[in-house]
């Protein structure tokens, strides 16, 4: 994740994905053609805790050669029929 998405984006969602290919050059790259396979964690992370987890997992990838990547992603928390100030409670 660049520094202008980190900047705009307060929460992200670290992603394992799979690739074909050469793995990244670097942790935080991102593979050419990364799938989807599954959310690291439940939930959404703060930006410095998702940076933390996919560089640490990104390293140990490099280091076996693992067709498996960590990415995050950055994303918004909706909190759809929470209530608002005012509104009465059924």
């Amino acid at each position: 994740m660049g520094r202008r998405e980190q900047a705009v984006a307060s929460r992200c969602r670290v992603w394992i994905v799979r690739y074909d290919g050469l793995p990244p050059a670097n942790w935080q790259d991102v593979p050419a053609g990364a799938i989807t396979v599954e959310p690291a964690e439940d939930g959404a992370m703060t930006v410095r805790r998702a940076s933390r987890y996919v560089e640490s997992f990104n390293r140990a990838a490099l280091g076996v050669r693992r067709k498996l990547w960590a990415v995050a992603v950055p994303v918004s928390i909706r909190y759809d029929g929470d209530p608002q100030p005012g509104e009465p409670l059924a």
